[in-house]
């Protein structure tokens, strides 16, 4: 029997988004503050929070650019893998020459 992922709540998702952005912020700062191995513990752990719940990002088709097709926002907060907004990956079509 297939274990079903738990569903986070708007706690978790918040945590996990400020230590991302916290992480951001220190990597542009140049960690003046914090010791690379803090840092690489901070993202193992947003890492590990982020596969426990299978957080996806959002996906939808951009509003600028040349490529005006369904991709992942790199650059969007993480949302839970029910939210109507969560990248899927069957969304994407390919191209006739076998490209994304």
């Amino acid at each position: 029997m297939k274990k079903k992922k738990p569903i986070p709540n708007k706690h978790v998702l918040s945590s996990v988004n400020a230590m991302r952005r916290i992480l951001e912020n220190i990597r542009e700062s140049g960690g003046r503050y914090i010791t690379l191995g803090e840092i690489d513990d901070l993202d193992d752990a947003m890492l590990d929070m982020i596969r426990h719940y299978d957080l996806k990002k959002q996906g939808g088709i951009p509003e600028y650019g040349d490529d005006r097709k369904y991709q992942e926002f790199w650059h969007s907060d993480y949302v839970c893998p029910t939210d109507p907004n969560a990248f899927d990956p069957k969304k994407v079509k390919e191209e006739k020459n076998g490209r994304k």
